[in-house]
């Protein structure tokens, strides 16, 4: 795995860009970002070869314009030998939890739950972006017409060519429209 990162990392190291900054000090620039290498005191502004321990590309790049190899800069806990080492001795079986011994401790139990104050939610809370689930299907979207004359500018009720019946009509017009 270590040396799987390591070549990743030596690929990316062909990518950055480098100005050197005294005897052991680079500045490099990896894409729209820039960063500080140390190669005295092992510091690279990435924190990656301080978390990881395995030398970043930018690290790499300051090595390669050393001439130093940087393999050789990989931490010993990644080395064969050292994995070798620490499983060399035998491991010997946990017995069964039967077996235990009880304690006179007492036991840890959650804490005891409090109502809020207030009435519960009758519903959960939707996640952002959750479509919102109800009998119906949504309209959004749909572009709605006439059941009349099928145009889409206007609705049945809007209709021009709708006809009028008695129920719509207003009581004050009746007189009206009966006597033409």
């Amino acid at each position: 795995m270590a040396m799987m990162v390591f070549n990743t990392n030596v690929e990316r190291s062909m990518r950055v860009d480098f100005m050197f900054n005294g005897d052991t000090g680079f500045e490099l620039k990896d894409g729209p970002c820039k960063f500080i290498v140390d190669l005295r005191t092992g510091y690279c502004s990435c924190r990656f070869w301080e978390l990881k321990g395995i030398p970043c590309p930018h690290v790499i790049t300051a090595m390669h314009f050393k001439r130093l190899d940087p393999s050789e800069h990989i931490v010993h806990w990644y080395r064969k030998e050292t994995y070798m080492k620490a499983y060399s001795h035998f491991i010997q079986p946990v017995p069964n939890m039967i077996i235990w011994p009880e304690s006179s401790n007492p036991k840890v139990l959650p804490p005891p739950i409090q109502n809020m104050p207030g009435r519960p939610r009758k519903n959960r809370r939707k996640e952002v972006g959750e479509i919102k689930r109800a009998g119906k299907l949504s309209k959004k979207g749909i572009t709605m017409t006439c059941s009349i004359c099928k145009a889409s500018t206007h609705n049945m009720r809007s209709c021009p060519t709708r006809p009028i019946t008695n129920q719509e009509v207003p009581s004050y017009l009746l007189p009206l429209l009966l006597s033409s």
